[in-house]
């Protein structure tokens, strides 16, 4: 088992920008222990290292389906947009796991910061239950006329992953 000690030391040793102590704590492996004392740090004033590694866990595939939607949970209680940004991108990954917080996750569509908007938009589409794809489709195209060059990036991207004809009208 790992020592708390050093996950606590990786956490609070991040300045915000070097990731180097998260990276090498993610590599080193973490115990059920582990990740449940940095699932802890979540929500909190560690929030945003914390999720940056359970974020790094699960695209390695070492944090599974019910962990991840145990972090979806804790998505509305988050204040930081770094944090709020790596567990909407994480979305990606378990997209059904998140649909218990897809009111959440609708609210920060309309985020101030343009980035969470992009990826609360992603995720939105994502958790789109199976009889809401006409809905999804047509906010796909809606966003890709959006202001934001950003938004447009995204929907475009949606649009080649779900295989819409962006000049279709439905």
């Amino acid at each position: 088992m790992e020592d708390g000690d050093a996950i606590r030391a990786a956490l609070t040793g991040f300045d915000g920008r070097h990731v180097a102590g998260l990276r090498a704590l993610v590599r080193r492996g973490l115990s059920a222990a582990g990740v449940a004392a940095v699932m802890d740090e979540v929500p909190g004033p560690l929030e945003t290292p914390a999720s940056w590694v359970l974020k790094a866990l699960a695209e390695t595939g070492a944090l599974g389906r019910d962990e991840v939607a145990g972090l979806y949970l804790r998505l509305p209680d988050l204040t930081d947009t770094d944090a709020l940004l790596h567990v909407l991108q994480l979305v990606q990954r378990h997209p059904a796991a998140a649909r218990p917080v897809r009111d959440a996750i609708a609210a920060l569509t309309s985020h101030k910061t343009l980035l969470v908007r992009v990826w609360a938009f992603d995720a939105l589409c994502r958790t789109t239950p199976p009889d809401g794809t006409a809905e999804r489709d047509a906010r796909i195209r809606a966003t890709l006329s959006d202001p934001s060059k950003a938004m447009q990036a995204r929907a475009r991207a949606l649009a080649r992953e779900f295989g819409l004809d962006p000049a279709s009208k439905g």
